[in-house]
């Protein structure tokens, strides 16, 4: 049996897994650039909003049509961020936690932290609660946006991630008892606990993702079935009331858990580029083959395929998604269906597979160019001061539109449509003045102490 001088030992040795020193862990590069680069497209999908009239959502009671190629993959290829973010959340959890009780942090210190970095995106949020308000017309609406849902999940992952500690020595003595040796391998059974641990971890994202499909009403129902207002809240997007509920954060959970499994499995090769790139590779196409046998019968997994207009004849399996390309691609992100997860999720990590795959100088000036501007350019800046650039070009995009209506008329369609050379160059032109700004504020940021608030934005 362990004795309880073994538990600590064993809970140390669980929870340091770094080199053992106490010097600054070195930012894994690749993933910075690959969270900026999910800070574009969001910042795409919110410059679409405030500058052009498309508004459209994948909701499990409206499903768009999508038709026309440019506004289609305007908005399809945002679908990358919110599923990105809070899986960047989970491995984030890990990376951080880890490399704070290295230099001494205790547990009770990691549980505060989490507590306020998680209560400071909720009071964000209820900052963006006011632009509801002020957007509503006849009736107070209060929406819930993706910081709503990052920030209970935040709070969530951390004590998941301290429980998978206190529990460890636990796992271990499950272990113990399959042992007939008199003398313990405690390397060994150290190990199957970490696997043990990592397929709890699995098991729990795959009954969170499953159940946002199961506990998903028909489309007929909204509106006309009262599921009350805390349903609402934590499971079922849509409009209850005064409540306007886009990220019901159990929705986006799983995405978080797989984040931290994802954590533990890469930590001590995080900086292995081969190894990384090999890893999401494999993930990568494990989940779109997933995806192609969940899509192409169309039926489990697929939240309300009656939501489309019926196939033609012929159609194989009857399946509305396979009229079109677009409509094979067009999944429900609220709640996120399993077509939408294993679709997106597993371009997600086909593009940390390519990032992990640029080699850090090649023989052509040319390429050496391209790579020094992915890795150091505006990628870069954004994803290292990721939550300034949230807060920053939500305002820089609202002021543009408002400048548009006040040049245009409040009382006109927008100017410009989403194929237009204009709104693509006031997009490109918001993203080069937050640049800059990113840069100074990411170097800022740096300088603080390790528990700052300002290491939060």
């Amino acid at each position: 049996m362990v004795q309880p001088n073994e538990r600590t030992i064993l809970i140390q040795r669980n929870a340091t897994s770094y080199t053992g020193d106490n010097t600054k862990p070195r930012r894994v590069v690749v993933l910075d650039v690959f969270r900026g680069l999910l800070m574009v497209l969001q910042s795409l999908d919110h410059a679409r909003s405030f500058l052009t009239a498309l508004t459209e959502h994948e909701t499990w009671y409206s499903q768009p049509v999508y038709k026309d190629l440019v506004p289609s993959i305007s908005r399809l290829v945002t679908h990358l961020a919110a599923p990105g973010f809070a899986f960047m959340m989970g491995f984030g959890i890990i990376l951080f936690s880890e490399s704070r009780l290295r230099i001494g942090w205790e547990i009770n210190k990691l549980l505060k932290h989490y507590i306020i970095r998680g209560l400071t995106l909720l009071i964000l949020n209820a900052y963006f609660m006011i632009f509801g308000i002020i957007y509503a017309i006849d009736y107070i609406i209060f929406p819930t946006t993706v910081l709503f849902a990052l920030g209970i999940n935040f709070i969530i992952g951390g004590l998941v991630f301290l429980a998978g500690i206190k529990s460890f020595p636990y796992l271990v003595r499950f272990q113990q008892n399959f042992n007939s040796n008199y003398t313990v391998d405690y390397e060994n059974v150290e190990k199957k606990a970490k696997y043990m641990r990592n397929v709890i971890l699995l098991l729990i994202t795959i009954l969170l993702a499953i159940g946002n499909v199961s506990q998903t009403p028909k489309s007929i129902e909204y509106e006309t079935v009262d599921f009350g207002l805390w349903r609402f809240i934590w499971l079922l997007p849509g409009e209850y009331k005064w409540l306007f509920s886009m990220y019901p954060p159990l929705n986006w959970l799983s995405f978080t858990i797989f984040g931290i499994l994802y954590g533990y499995i890469t930590l001590k090769q995080a900086h292995n580029k081969r190894y990384n790139r090999n890893l999401n590779l494999k993930i990568g196409i494990f989940l779109l083959t997933l995806f192609l046998a969940i899509r192409i019968p169309g039926k489990f997994g697929n939240i309300n395929p009656e939501l489309l207009p019926s196939p033609p004849p012929g159609t194989l399996f009857n399946n509305p998604y396979l009229t079109s390309i677009l409509q094979f691609v067009n999944a429900i992100k609220y709640p996120p269906d399993l077509s939408f997860i294993t679709l997106y999720m597993g371009l997600n990590h086909l593009i940390l597979a390519f990032f992990y795959s640029i080699p850090s100088s090649t023989p052509y000036s040319i390429l050496n160019y391209f790579i020094d501007f992915l890795f150091s350019g505006p990628l870069l800046a954004f994803g290292q001061s990721a939550l300034f650039f949230y807060m920053v070009h939500f305002h820089l995009y609202l002021i543009m539109g408002l400048i548009l209506t006040f040049l245009f008329g409040s009382n006109q369609e927008p100017p410009y449509g989403i194929d237009s050379w204009q709104f693509w160059s006031m997009w490109i032109f918001g993203l080069a003045l937050l640049w800059p700004m990113c840069i100074k504020y990411a170097k800022f940021k740096s300088r603080k102490e390790p528990d700052s608030l300002w290491r939060f934005f």
